[in-house]
């Protein structure tokens, strides 16, 4: 399950934020572009986008093999807030943080996979 210590203070949100800084991508009705998710939780997310989209705008948030579509909830320089349609599961969170805490494992079991489906 996970450890309520590795989440910030929730202030006026729901749920509990876990600090991330991993690379995703953001699908939007127009372009496709790289983020990082700043932090996440089952309920929403903020990126750092270079160009964010507008507020009310409908997103798609990948991370690995994990998606969440939402709505652009707020924007502030190149950071927006993402809330999301449905809650993610507890396995996708533990999943997101899974990857945060194995950087390292995580990384060299991507290169591995990519290098045997290249092959």
């Amino acid at each position: 399950m996970i450890n309520s210590r590795s989440f910030g203070k929730l202030g006026n949100r729901s749920m509990a934020r876990l600090a991330t800084d991993i690379d995703a991508g953001l699908v939007l009705p127009d372009r496709r572009v790289s983020c990082i998710v700043e932090n996440i939780s089952r309920t929403g997310c903020r990126l750092q986008v270079t160009d964010p989209p507008r507020v009310g705008v409908t997103a798609l948030v990948r991370v690995e093999r994990i998606e969440a579509l939402g709505t652009v909830a707020w924007v502030r320089g190149e950071r927006c807030g993402v809330k999301f349609q449905s809650s993610l599961s507890v396995g996708e969170v533990e999943r997101i943080r899974w990857i945060v805490e194995h950087a390292r494992e995580h990384e060299n079991s991507s290169l591995a996979h990519a290098t045997a489906v290249w092959r």
